[in-house]
Order: structure tokens, then sequence, then C-alpha cells
């Protein structure tokens, strides 16, 4: 009985983890200031850690709740760097089409 409930409750909390990256998110698809304070390298190492605790979740402790929690989560991570990458592009062809 408690092994359910705190499976559900893991699985209720990885759903909400997820939905709390919505407002940075909008906040990223608002404000290019914003954009181009998102540092890579945190959040491509932070994707990359969540990536090894997806293998771990499919291959050691094989269980899918776990991995689809973690798998919500990167989703949520490669939001935050695309815009992270797209802003720093787009800086540098505003950066190579002004003229000197």
């Amino acid at each position: 009985m408690m092994e359910n409930v705190l499976s559900l409750l893991y699985g209720l909390s990885g759903l909400a983890s997820a939905a709390l990256y919505l407002p940075q998110i909008m906040k990223y698809r608002r404000d290019p200031d914003a954009r181009r304070s998102i540092s890579l390298l945190s959040w491509g190492g932070w994707i990359v850690i969540a990536c090894i605790t997806l293998l771990y979740a499919l291959f050691v402790v094989r269980n899918r709740l776990f991995a689809g929690v973690v798998s919500l989560n990167i989703l949520a991570q490669c939001s935050v760097l695309t815009y992270g990458v797209r802003a720093r592009i787009e800086e540098r062809r505003l950066t190579a089409s002004t003229p000197p």
C-alpha cells in the first residue's frame, strides 16, 4: 500500500517538476536578455547528468516511472538550453551584420 502511494506521489512530483519549468521557459520566450543570460555550460551539464540518470533508471533500476520522470525533466531542460543556444546564434548574427 505505502509503495503504491509513494509511486503515485513520485509520478505526480515528476509532472509538477516539469511543469515548474514552464514559467521560466515562458520568460525566455518573451525576454531576449533573459535568453542571453542562460548558462549553456550549466544547462548542458545538467542535461548530461540527467541522461546518465535516465540510463541508470532504464538499465540498473529498470523502473519506467523513474525513467519517465527523468525524461520529462530532460525535455524541459533541453527547452531552456535551446533558448540559450538560439540567443547566442542570434547575437552572433547581429554582431556579424553590424558594420564596424
